[in-house]
């Protein structure tokens, strides 16, 4: 069996209009030492968290009311907006399909998970953003993590 992962000392927003997966999410952290987990229903809720707290990891949802995840996403990322623009984004997405996916990519989502999903897929997704952190560059206005492919090509370059 494989061992639960550590992740102390981390803060962590989650950001779902449902209450039902914000707590899941929330009991999932908590399995791996994520205490601070801090939570919001919507996007702009969200971006009011993020500019007080500065949390370490977003965990947000595609579709929010009031501001959605994709407004949240590009505000959070613009460096003249946002208070961290380069904190790690895991998107949450209830139907991935691949225009939804390029945008969110495009807009500069370190991960995307497909609800439902199990706390080993998004322990994986913790694993990767918190110990194989990608460096950001600037595409336009936004701060995006370089692709996997394009740093392991630098790597060996």
């Amino acid at each position: 069996m494989i061992a639960t992962p550590t992740f102390p000392d981390l803060s962590a927003l989650v950001v779902d209009e449902s209450l039902y997966i914000r707590r899941i999410v929330r009991d999932m952290l908590m399995r791996v030492g994520i205490k601070r987990v801090l939570e919001a229903p919507d996007g702009a809720e969200a971006l009011g968290v993020l500019a007080e707290s500065k949390p370490d990891i977003s965990i947000i949802d595609w579709d929010l009311s009031i501001l959605s995840g994709e407004e949240f996403i590009r505000l959070a990322r613009t460096p003249s907006t946002s208070p961290c623009p380069t904190v790690p984004i895991i998107l949450m997405l209830a139907q991935p399909r691949r225009n939804v996916v390029d945008r969110a990519v495009g807009l500069g989502v370190n991960e995307i998970i497909a609800k439902p999903f199990s706390p080993k897929t998004l322990w994986s997704r913790l694993d990767e953003v918190i110990n194989r952190p990608r460096p950001y560059s600037q595409v336009k206005s936004l701060l995006r993590p370089i692709p996997r492919a394009a740093g392991a090509m630098k790597a060996f370059a």
